[in-house]
């Protein structure tokens, strides 16, 4: 259908205000937002929109279909893709609610569906814009079967965006543009999704009973990293989990890891991606539910490997804070752990946990020869709860609670003790040696090297200090040591302010600032500097802790050590050895400054057996050795000999034996 041409005028200060009001509203991709004109404007009754019917489903058909891709460990399936092409130029109805406002509305119905969902294969709305998805009968913002709506926020580099399900089988897509929004933007809708087995439906179909839902006593333990789990949907019609994963960084980036069955060409599908978060029971056994009103869509493609059959993605939003995720913890070790845990949607089910308490086995894929080509981890079987089609992609935990694989297969079941297959993080480290193989260039993008890393909750208020090593300063007893200082970096890692405080343990240490608040994802500089008091420090080392300390939670408080060394004022010979000697002597000289020393060996007649030479010092400790010959390289008998060492205004001796 032609669009029709609405004649644009100045709007009225509260109009304008209203439309201002409107482009500011938080994005609803994410979770959030304005909600549908519908429920605000007067609109054209649903009758007169204009319907595109999707084809009759085959539902015998696509059982067969779906049995062989069981058997064959593909992905579950929970929809059928029906390509389209419809625009607000060429499809739809366009009216105008009010002299401010424009909207255009198509219809979509397919008869008998369980959920429907949308690919909008081009989609960049302008400023203002808002976008809508709803059952025809929409009962009120909050309608359980899925209102969901998207505004200019929602754009992303790919130029696509793929909607959550709603649970209807006759939805309204609704587009709405302000006065002054431009004609000419580009919004296709190019895959209608009809769904066809259940994806947060009512109690039927649903995952065996022996599963375990998260909600249960048994995942108490567990509760930081079932929040990092989420069960997510490809091109509208394939579904797996995943978990959303730390990096070094620890900056919340939004990776996400899954199996690489589950899409071998995510490289060009990451768009269409849509995870759920908290999709799990209420209730203890229910079984059942569980809210798909937690969810973001659309990422980018990062790495994959079919040999541990891995694929990480990262979502192109960063997270919400409202959805309370977390980024789990991983230990790339080459270990097999004592027992694992599971956390996972069977059937894509709300999200559940399985336990196995006995060791797992380095193998191969569906083997039980260890170490065979050692890229998966076997688990013998579980001893509480299972996994199924669906769980395919889900992390899998060690005792410290760090993910160690992902599910690619097997035959556990409830009702069977069979094993399953995880794909080894340890193996997709390296992948197959190139960053888009690999985990390493990912999860360790600052080349840490460091073999595990710990969970990451970005909305708890946690604090990282860098750099993890103490400080070390050197002076002489008695001098101005007030210019010795280093500094640390307190980082705030999570999205909420904290309170800090630095306490050095000792006097003569002062810290600059000693406390303050730091705002989410910032970072503050900290001086800990010598002060005055360390002027009637004695000579040696002098110890001392620097603690920091979070106030706000507690989350990341640590301390650090400080050593003082300070020297006598005189030159002297510290070290001498070992001695009597047989191949190599190595002594070492303390001064007071930079400058130069003479070393020179003599024999107890006084000749000169080696001359040193005039060497450049500096203030502290100053090392050499002797192999126990003489300047022309010739080897010395056995004997008595002295060290002669001129520095700093004196002469300094030692004598030591050679024993052949």
């Amino acid at each position: 259908m032609a669009r029709p041409h609405f004649q644009r005028t100045d709007p009225t200060p509260g109009l304008f205000l209203a439309l201002a009001l409107l482009s500011a509203i938080p994005c609803a991709a994410r979770g959030s937002g304005p909600t549908p004109v519908v429920l605000d404007l007067a609109l054209a009754p649903p009758s007169s929109v204009p319907v595109y019917r999707t084809r009759p489903l085959d539902e015998a058909a696509l059982a067969a279909e779906d049995a062989d891709r069981e058997a064959a460990g593909e992905p579950y399936r929970f929809a059928v893709a029906e390509p389209v092409v419809l625009t607000p130029q060429s499809s739809g109805r366009w009216e105008q609610p009010t002299a401010r406002h424009r909207v255009w509305r198509q219809r979509i119905v397919a008869p008998g569906a369980l959920s429907l969902n949308l690919g909008f294969t081009r989609c960049e709305l302008p400023a203002g814009a808002q976008l809508s998805i709803y059952p025809t009968d929409i009962a009120g913002p909050d309608d359980p079967r899925g209102v969901r709506v998207f505004t200019d926020r929602d754009n992303d580099g790919h130029g696509q965006l793929w909607t959550p399900v709603v649970l209807a089988d006759d939805v309204i897509v609704e587009l709405l543009l302000p006065w002054y929004a431009e004609d000419d933007f580009p919004l296709e809708l190019g895959s209608v999704n009809v769904g066809y087995r259940y994806f947060g439906e009512d109690l039927r179909d649903k995952s065996g009973s022996c599963n375990i839902d998260v909600v249960c006593p048994q995942g108490d333990a567990w509760r930081r990293e079932i929040d990092s789990v989420g069960v997510y949907t490809i091109a509208g019609t394939w579904k797996c989990t995943g978990a959303l994963i730390n990096n070094t960084r620890e900056d919340a980036a939004p990776l996400f890891l899954t199996a690489h069955h589950c899409n071998n060409s995510m490289n060009t599908a990451a768009p269409s991606v849509v995870v759920y978060w908290n999709f799990q029971s209420p209730v203890c056994g229910q079984h059942g539910g569980g809210s798909l009103d937690d969810f973001q869509s659309g990422a980018v493609f990062r790495a994959t490997s079919s040999a541990s059959d891995f694929t990480l993605i990262e979502f192109d939003d960063p997270l919400d804070p409202e959805h309370g995720c977390t980024l789990a913890g991983w230990d790339r070790r080459d270990l097999a752990p004592r027992s694992v845990v599971g956390i996972h949607h069977p059937s894509t089910d709300e999200k559940s946990i399985s336990f196995e308490n006995d060791s797992t086995l380095i193998t191969t894929y569906l083997t039980t020869a260890s170490p065979g080509n050692a890229d998966h981890l076997r688990v013998g079987d579980w001893d509480l709860g299972t996994t199924e089609p669906g769980s395919s992609g889900s992390p899998l935990f060690n005792p410290e609670h760090l993910i160690v694989g992902q599910l690619h297969g097997g035959y556990a079941a409830c009702g069977n003790n069979l094993a399953d297959w995880y794909g080894r993080l340890y193996t997709s480290w390296a992948g197959e040696g190139t960053p888009d193989t690999r985990l390493r260039d990912w999860l360790d993008p600052v080349g840490t090297g460091v073999e595990t890393l710990s969970l990451l909750d970005p909305g708890n208020p946690e604090q990282a200090v860098t750099p993890t090593a103490g400080l070390a300063f050197s002076g002489i007893v008695g001098s101005d040591l007030t210019g010795l200082e280093g500094s640390y970096q307190i980082s705030n890692i999570g999205i909420n302010p904290i309170d800090f405080r630095v306490e050095p343990s000792v006097g003569w240490l002062t810290a600059d600032p000693a406390e303050g608040t730091i705002p989410g994802e910032s970072q503050v500089q900290v001086r800990i500097a010598v002060n005055a008091a360390a002027s009637g420090l004695p000579a040696g080392v002098n110890t001392a802790t620097v603690a920091f300390t979070n106030l706000t939670g507690g989350l990341g408080s640590t301390s650090r050590p400080v050593a003082l060394t300070l020297l006598s004022g005189s030159p002297r010979i510290a070290a001498l050895g070992p001695n009597p000697f047989s191949e190599f002597l190595e002594f070492t000289l303390i001064l007071p400054g930079p400058g130069t020393y003479h070393a020179r060996i003599l024999d107890l007649r006084g000749m000169m057996v080696r001359d040193f030479g005039h060497r450049a010092a500096v203030a502290g400790e100053n090392t050499l050795g002797w192999n126990a010959e003489d300047d022309r390289g010739r080897g010395q008998a056995a004997g008595t000999y002295i060290l002669l060492v001129d520095a700093a205004g004196a002469t300094l001796r030692a004598s030591f034996t050679y024993s052949p």
